[in-house]
C-alpha cells in the first residue's frame, strides 16, 4: 500500500522538486544540489535532495509484526494515549523520523526543522540535505506532491438559502443530566426552542450529518476488565461480552426517530460506536435502528462510511471521525500540541496530499494491493471536516501550485463541549452554535 502511495505521489513530487531545487543548476552556499533517484545513492558531504516515504518510530508505537512474533495478533492491543511516552503522554522525546525507500533508509537529523515541519509515517515528501555520517542526513527543505485536480465550484448557488448541521460525538448513554442537553438540542433543530430569529435561522437547516461516536461505550470497571481479556479484533468484542448497553442502542434510535419528522439525517460510524474498527468503516448497521427501518436506504436516513466522500449542491465533502487526527497527535510531544493543534493536522494533511497517512502502520485499514483509498489522486474535496476534536476550529487551505481552496472544519465533540457546528452551503461559512443547560 505505501508503496503504490510512493509510485502514485513521486511523479507529483518531483515535479515541484524540479522547479524548486533543480538538478545540478542550483546552488547553496556555493554547493550545487543534485537530485539521487536512490537513498542509497547519497554521498556524505554533498548538498543533494531524493523521494522517500517517511516513516516514524517511537518507544510506545504498535507493531504488528512484534504481535505475530508473539502470538498475540489475534489480540487487539490497548491503545497508547501517546507513541512518546508513557498513559499520560508524559514522555517529551522526538519521535526519531526516517526517510525510506526501497534501496535503504536514512534518519532525518534537524529538530528544529521537524518541530516546525510536521512529517508522520506515511507521507511521501522530498527532502533536501546533506548526509552528515553514515546514514543520518540533515534536512534542510521538505517539499511536498502537488495538489489534486478540485472541480470548479460557484457560489452562492441562485435560489438557495440552505445550511446543514454537522454534529459528532453524542455519546448517548444513561447520563440522565445529559439527556437534558440532547432534548435541548432535538428541541433546537426540530424549531421548538428560541426566538424568531433562532426560528428563521433554524428553518434554513436542511439536514443534520451526525460524525462519529454516537454511542457511548459501557465505562464500569468490570466491564471494562472483561473487554481488556477478551476483546478482539472488531468492535464487538468476544464470548458474549459487549462494549454497548443495550438502552443507549435504544435511546439513539428513538432520539433520531424524533428528529427525522422534520430533516433528513446521515450517520457516520466513529471510533467507540458498534462497528468494525477497520478504516473505511462501514455503514452503522441496520438493526441498530428499528424505529426507522421502514425509511432506511431513503433520503430520510442515510447510513455512512466512515471515512465518506458526499456531495450537496455539487459541493464536494470529504469527512472523518476523527481516529486519524488522533492517530497523528500521538506522534507529537506534548510540548508541540498547540502548535499542532487538530486544525493545523488537516492543514499538514492537505500539503501531504494524504488525509490518513498512518494507515496501515498504527491504524487499522483494510488490506489494499494496487489501491490506496486515502490520498488525493483525481479529486480535492471542497470542503474537509473532522469529528470528535477538542474545540471548534476553521481555516481555508490554499494549494501553492494550483490556487485551489479547502474549507476545513474541525467539528467539536458535543458531549464535552455542548457544541456543534451549522454550515451555510451559499458560503461554506461555518457557525458554531452552543447549547448549555
Amino acid at each position: 500500500m505505501y508503496q503504490y502511495r510512493l509510485n502514485i505521489l513521486k511523479e507529483r513530487i518531483n515535479s515541484n522538486a524540479m522547479k524548486k531545487w533543480g538538478n545540478g543548476t542550483r546552488k547553496i552556499d556555493g554547493q550545487t544540489i543534485t537530485k539521487q533517484d536512490k537513498i542509497l545513492d547519497i554521498t556524505s558531504g554533498k548538498l543533494c535532495w531524493v523521494i522517500g516515504t517517511i516513516f516514524c518510530d517511537a518507544k510506545y508505537k504498535l507493531n504488528i509484526l512484534n504481535d505475530v512474533e508473539k502470538g498475540s495478533d489475534d489480540i487487539l492491543p490497548l491503545v497508547p494515549v501517546s507513541y512518546l511516552g508513557d498513559d499520560d503522554g508524559n514522555n517529551d522525546e522526538q519521535s526519531i523520523v526516517m526517510l525510506e525507500d526501497e534501496s535503504g533508509r536514512a534518519v532525518l537529523h534537524n529538530e528544529e526543522f521537524l518541530k516546525k515541519n510536521l512529517l508522520v509515517t506515511g507521507c511521501i515528501v522530498a527532502v533536501l540535505g546533506i548526509e552528515i555520517q553514515a546514514g543520518i542526513f540533515e534536512i534542510m527543505d521538505v517539499i511536498y506532491p502537488k495538489c489534486a485536480p478540485q472541480k470548479s465550484l460557484n457560489l452562492p448557488i441562485q435560489g438557495e438559502n440552505k445550511k446543514i448541521a454537522l454534529i459528532s460525538g453524542l455519546n448517548v448513554g444513561l447520563n440522565s443530566n445529559y439527556d437534558l442537553k440532547l432534548e435541548i438540542l432535538k428541541e433546537y433543530l426540530i424549531g421548538e426552542l428560541g426566538g424568531e430569529n433562532d426560528r428563521n435561522f433554524n428553518s434554513k437547516i436542511s439536514q443534520l450529518i451526525i460524525v462519529g461516536n454516537s454511542i457511548e461505550p459501557i465505562r464500569d470497571i468490570t466491564s471494562e476488565n472483561d473487554l481488556k481479556n477478551f476483546i478482539t479484533t472488531n468492535n464487538y468484542g468476544s464470548k458474549n461480552i459487549s462494549k454497548y448497553n443495550n438502552e443507549s442502542l435504544v435511546l439513539l434510535d428513538q432520539f433520531l426517530n424524533d428528529l427525522l419528522i422534520n430533516l433528513p439525517i446521515s450517520i457516520m460510524p466513529g471510533e467507540n460506536d458498534p462497528s468494525e474498527i477497520c478504516l473505511p468503516q462501514l455503514p452503522l448497521h441496520k438493526s441498530l435502528f428499528k424505529l426507522n427501518q421502514s425509511i432506511i436506504g431513503q433520503n430520510r436516513l442515510s447510513r455512512l462510511t466512515n471515512p465518506v466522500w458526499f456531495e450537496i449542491n455539487n459541493i464536494k465533502f470529504l469527512g472523518t471521525s476523527g481516529q486519524n487526527v488522533e492517530d497523528i497527535k500521538k506522534y507529537i510531544p506534548k510540548s508541540q500540541q498547540q502548535l499542532n493543534s487538530s486544525i493545523e493536522i488537516m492543514k499538514s494533511s492537505m500539503k501531504w496530499q494524504n488525509f490518513i497517512p498512518t494507515a496501515p502502520d498504527t491504524l487499522y485499514c483494510y488490506p489494499y494491493d494496487n489501491y490506496d483509498p486515502f490520498i488525493f489522486n483525481k479529486d480535492l474535496p471542497h470542503l474537509y471536516f473532522v469529528g470528535n476534536q477538542p474545540k471548534f476550529e476553521t481555516d481555508i487551505y490554499k494549494c501553492v501550485d494550483s490556487n485551489s481552496t479547502v474549507r476545513l472544519i474541525s467539528i467539536p465533540d458535543f458531549k464535552k463541549t455542548g457544541e456543534f457546528v451549522v454550515l451555510d452551503l451559499n458560503t461554506l461559512e461555518p457557525e458554531v452554535i452552543k447549547i448549555e443547560l
